[in-house]
């Protein structure tokens, strides 16, 4: 992004560009940068807070007054981050195996039971915001934990997007079923709380147990496609300071 920024104003575009890693902002010096000491991914800093969120906009957009820079800005308000992390990470002994899979129909039941349970409080939600993260992968809600549940017999499934293969449009679906809890929860009980929203998911949901669950197939799969989604850290948020799952070549830390 500090690139973009120095290639728009090449073309007479004035830009402020905001981020997270400050060592990237003071080497690449794009012309003008808010520092946000918040978790990554937080560009707005609070979740359902517009006063804060209006604030953010505001400091930066103020240093479009600026006539030269570099300029480097320091927003004066910091979210703080647990232990060095920039986001929830889960504990390094909760690693599961393939013996704890079971009956894979009765895994992907519970999750459709649990997923059917909050769905008036994600649509509320989405009633209330307007809009919706959930829908990168392009399936329907219902079609999310089917997938999933396709490769916990070590095999991978057929993908329903033609021209995305099975591994690239999982991580989609991950991603989107992580909205859709994240999207349901922080509406219906007003959390902002990276931690906390990490542990209610990836520990004590039954989806995020199945996560979990695809993670040891994937740990204990000869197929060197299935073995990506641990290595290239598709899935589960694993912090790189605590080292590669035993099994694993660690392409991705």
């Amino acid at each position: 992004m500090c690139g973009l920024a120095h290639y728009f104003e090449s073309e007479g575009l004035s830009t402020v560009l905001v981020g997270f890693v400050r060592e990237h902002i003071e080497a690449i010096k794009p012309p003008r940068a808010l520092f946000l000491d918040f978790p990554m991914g937080r560009g707005m800093g609070k979740p359902n807070d517009p006063v804060f969120q209006k604030k953010v906009i505001r400091e930066a957009f103020g240093l479009l007054d600026t006539d030269s820079g570099p300029v480097i800005s320091d927003f004066p308000e910091v979210i703080p981050v647990k232990d060095g992390r920039m986001g929830y990470a889960l504990p390094p002994e909760l690693v599961l195996s393939v013996e704890d899979i079971g009956d894979v129909d009765a895994v992907l039941a519970e999750v459709k039971a649990e997923m059917a349970a909050l769905r008036p409080d994600y649509e509320a939600a989405v009633a209330a915001r307007g809009r919706t993260t959930v829908g990168a992968s392009g399936l329907e809600i219902e079609e999310f934990a089917p997938f999933v549940a396709g490769f916990l017999n070590g095999e991978m499934p057929q993908s329903p997007r033609k021209g995305m293969p099975a591994i690239p449009l999982l991580k989609l679906v991950v991603e989107d079923l992580e909205a859709y809890f994240t999207e349901t929860r922080t509406h219906r009980d007003s959390i902002d709380d990276l931690e906390l929203m990490g542990k209610w998911f990836w520990e004590e949901s039954k989806t995020g147990r199945m996560l979990l669950l695809l993670e040891a197939v994937s740990i204990a799969s000869d197929n060197k496609v299935m073995l990506q989604i641990v290595e290239m850290s598709l899935m589960a948020p694993r912090f790189w300071s605590e080292g590669p799952l035993p099994g694993t070549s660690a392409a991705g830390w």
